[in-house]
């Protein structure tokens, strides 16, 4: 971790006009120096931060935001469990105004977004909420949709404990794209067989997305657990059914489609070749409902949902599939086991542009660095 710590800090030095840095793996105790590097080189061109840091480091997290005034989009994955108490010291209730136009939280997010409820979003118009992996100590979300949400153009909700679909869609009236979690058992407007998914026609949107739906169509793990709990999949069930019923044009009179949104979901469909059969009446009653109100319904690849990859009985072509299928992962895993040496190479070639420049000298501050 030290090595690749000073190597991307090296390379960060060296591009002072950076306007991109994603980096996809935990950074660990290796994020407090890349930030301050962050903060001291590319600060006044950095547009687009994608990190993964431990929820210990939010206050470094905030400071970094702060020192960064030409950040459009930022992704923060938060690892580790959360603490009982997070000390923040001085980064704690800062008064921040960030330009922000596109945010996505995923993991454990609560404290971030307890501190974010007293900052200014004046160009937030994007954001995404991940936090299917935690059910307890659920952040204040409306009070920060109530800060953010009437910005807002595309909100996406992925959570396991229901939230208030109707409050949230009135405040965030100039949404076109909301994704959300069709679990959610929602209330139901009496003698009807449908959620109450609005409080009056939500008139902008025009895509609806459906996280999760695991256990609608009877594949996969959700299959096998339903052998185990079948009362609680025939709940979870229903609610898919009323929270489906009400995506209709009479709620949302511009929509074009409706995605489900679940990889794997997608992939236990193509492993079982469709639904099960005691599920088939549901593909068909949704397929169809969609067709009669004019609304595409689009698996999570924008196909539409039930267009499977086909599949061939020719043996051999099966073995070349395997056969490319393994290629393809032997492709992909050797880069990852070189990186180190490409990021040696890198640097080498850095440091001999270093000790060519006239603008440096050998006494540098790459130089000084090593």
């Amino acid at each position: 971790m030290e090595e690749m710590q000073n190597a991307i800090i090296s390379l960060i030095r060296h591009c002072p006009n950076l306007q991109a840095f994603v980096v996809d793996s935990p950074m660990s105790d290796s994020f407090p120096p890349i930030a301050d590097a962050l903060c001291t080189y590319p600060a006044d061109s950095l547009r687009t931060l994608h990190v993964n840091i431990p929820i210990i480091h939010l206050a470094r997290l905030i400071w970094l935001l702060d020192a960064l005034p030409t950040l459009t989009s930022v992704f923060v994955e938060f690892s580790g469990q959360p603490e009982e108490t997070l000390h923040l010291g001085a980064a704690s209730g800062l008064g921040l105004t960030l330009n922000i136009e596109h945010l996505s939280l995923r993991g454990y997010s609560a404290d971030f977004i307890d501190q974010a409820i007293a900052w200014e979003f004046p160009k937030l118009h994007t954001l995404a909420f991940d936090f299917i992996t935690y059910r307890d100590d659920f952040p204040d979300l409306m009070e920060f949709l109530e800060n953010v949400g009437k910005r807002l153009i595309e909100l996406d909700l992925n959570c396991i404990p229901t939230q208030d679909v109707a409050a949230i869609l009135e405040l965030c009236p100039l949404l076109t794209t909301f994704a959300f979690n069709p679990d959610w058992r929602l209330p139901i407007e009496p003698g009807n067989q449908f959620s109450i998914l609005v409080n009056a026609p939500h008139e902008n949107i025009t895509t609806i997305g459906c996280h999760q739906l695991l256990h609608a169509f009877g594949v996969g793990y959700a299959a096998a657990y339903s052998g185990y709990d079948p009362l609680a999949t025939q709940y979870i069930r229903c609610s898919n059914d009323l929270n489906f019923a009400a995506m209709t044009k009479a709620n949302f009179p511009n929509l074009e489609r409706i995605r489900v949104l679940s990889r794997s979901l997608l992939r236990d469909l193509e492993a079982a070749n469709g639904p099960d059969l005691v599920c088939f009446e549901r593909w068909e009653r949704w397929s169809s409902r969609c067709a009669d109100e004019g609304v595409r319904l689009e698996d999570c690849t924008g196909e539409e949902l039930g267009t499977l990859p086909g599949t061939s009985d020719d043996e051999e072509q099966d073995g070349d599939s395997d056969e490319e299928d393994a290629m393809e992962v032997e492709a992909y895993i050797q880069p990852q086991q070189d990186s180190i040496s490409i990021i040696r190479d890198v640097l080498e070639e850095c440091r001999r542009a270093t000790q060519s420049s006239s603008r440096y000298g050998a006494n540098g501050p790459y130089m000084q660095a090593y």
